[in-house]
């Protein structure tokens, strides 16, 4: 675990009344540090457990240009409990909004934004649908695409909500079968996980990107899990609009 890629809240709330309030949440699924000693990771926890938080969104601030954006704003698409745009905030100034189908990762999005002193809007919504166009400079879509039934409307529903020059920093799972680049994976209920359905292709997804209108895409990361099927590997990706 690197201590650069965990997220260090500041809080005024005693260690025992804090305790007291991230445990109505548990189990936890990432590890947050509070300035009073505090750590999710001490509570009762997910499997698995992410040590190191802030590693997809370390990832990609080494391409996109966040301190042109400072100020600007950032949708956080699949929020969870809102770790990576609450960093972005903090660290740039920028005005967060995430949107998620869990009400748990909602409640506590605000209310970590709220004890960081950090203005912002977390809401449900769905990642298909949800429409506000050209209004932010940098749209975070981290682990969502494969649980959605119509992945290819989420991207196009992206590309028309980002500001011109914005960026999209994309983390998903993809099938990449070895004679058929085109081949897709129907993945619903993989490791018994009924919110599983898609897992495009490396080509399909970055050609699909294309066709909406996106540019520069950079695959930055690939990783292949031992969870995963055959020939399947978990990406990030970049993309300019």
């Amino acid at each position: 675990m690197q201590d650069s890629l965990v997220l260090k809240l500041e809080t005024q709330i005693s260690a025992d009344n804090l305790t007291e309030t991230l445990a109505r949440y548990e189990p936890w699924g990432h590890r947050i540090d509070f300035s009073n000693g505090v750590s999710t990771s001490n509570l009762k926890r997910r499997t698995p457990f992410a040590q190191n938080t802030l590693q997809k969104i370390k990832t990609v601030e080494k391409v996109i240009p966040f301190a042109e954006f400072r100020g600007g704003q950032v949708l956080d698409i699949g929020c969870n409990s809102g770790y990576n745009s609450i960093y972005l905030a903090s660290k740039y100034n920028m005005y967060p909004s995430g949107i998620d189908v869990n009400y748990r990762h909602i409640e506590v999005s605000n209310m970590l934004s709220k004890m960081a002193n950090i203005e912002a809007d977390y809401r449900i919504a769905n990642a298909e649908t949800y429409s506000k166009k050209n209004s932010f400079d940098v749209i975070l879509h981290f682990g969502t695409l494969y649980h959605l039934p119509n992945p290819l409307l989420s991207l196009q529903t992206t590309y028309g909500n980002l500001k011109q020059g914005g960026y999209l920093a994309l983390e998903t799972q993809v099938y990449d079968h070895p004679t058929d680049q085109n081949i897709c994976y129907f993945m619903h209920m993989q490791n018994n996980d009924k919110t599983n359905f898609w897992a495009l292709s490396t080509h399909v997804l970055k050609k699909y990107l294309e066709i909406v209108g996106f540019l520069d895409i950079q695959e930055l990361l690939r990783v292949s899990p031992a969870l995963l099927a055959e020939n399947m590997s978990r990406i990030i990706l970049v993309a300019k609009k």
